[in-house]
This record gives C-alpha cells, sequence and structure tokens, in this order.
C-alpha cells in the first residue's frame, strides 16, 4: 500500500494530474477573458473547492474521509448595447443605423448598403 500525505502539494498530482488540469484550464479561460475584454471591470476568478465528508465505523468514530474536488471560475457576463425597439403588427422592429433611437431616420445613402437602391426600385414599380 502506497499511502501518501494528503496536501496541497499532493493535490495538483491526484487523478493522474486531472485536478492540476482543470485548475490550468480555469486560469486559461480566466486570462483569456482579460485578453478579450481587457476593458471591462470585475474579477475573474478561480475556485477550488475541497470537500471533506467522514466515513464513520459501525461504532460512530472515524474510519476515513471521501474527499472530492470542485473546480471552477467565473467570468463577468457578456452583455449587448441596448436597442430601442417599437412595438408593431408583425413583432418588434429596430433601427440598426440608430439602435438607441428607433424612429431616427437616416440620411439617404447611409442604410446598409444596397437598401436604398432596393427602396428607389419598389417606388418606381409602384
Amino acid at each position: 500500500m502506497n499511502l501518501q500525505k494528503f496536501d496541497l502539494k499532493t493535490v495538483v498530482d491526484m487523478d493522474n494530474g486531472r485536478i492540476r488540469e482543470a485548475i490550468e484550464q480555469a486560469i486559461r479561460r480566466c486570462e483569456l477573458d482579460c485578453k478579450d475584454r481587457p476593458n471591462l471591470e470585475g474579477k475573474r476568478t478561480v475556485t477550488l473547492k475541497i470537500n471533506l465528508e467522514p466515513v464513520p465505523d459501525e461504532e460512530g468514530n472515524l474510519d476515513s474521509v471521501n474527499v472530492g474536488f470542485s473546480i471552477g471560475d467565473a467570468l463577468p457576463r457578456r452583455a449587448s448595447k441596448k436597442y430601442n425597439m417599437k412595438a408593431g403588427r408583425g413583432g418588434l422592429v429596430f433601427n440598426e443605423m440608430s439602435p438607441h433611437d428607433v424612429n431616427q431616420a437616416t440620411l439617404p445613402g447611409m442604410g446598409p448598403q444596397g437598401e436604398d437602391e432596393e427602396q428607389e426600385e419598389n417606388e418606381d414599380v409602384g
């Protein structure tokens, strides 16, 4: 029987290094999020929870301890800008050129490419 002392040094090598790998992956996710969104305030957090559950013997004394690990990471939530939309019979509509004001008119030639030509063609037909 090859018994080893349980401490922080041995935790990272347990389960064939899977615990260390899970911690390193969580750190990488947080690091990549920092690089992706450097101006976003908020902490990126990596947690290692070690759960110890006593296993009593038949007389109610401690026989052993079941130990489990939980590795997690927390990132600030991702959110888009807000769009002002108008409710109509066909559903909600928005103005991509003016997301803050659905009623804002756009200048000719300022809409999405080809939109003004399509409107002119439709006006000629009708």
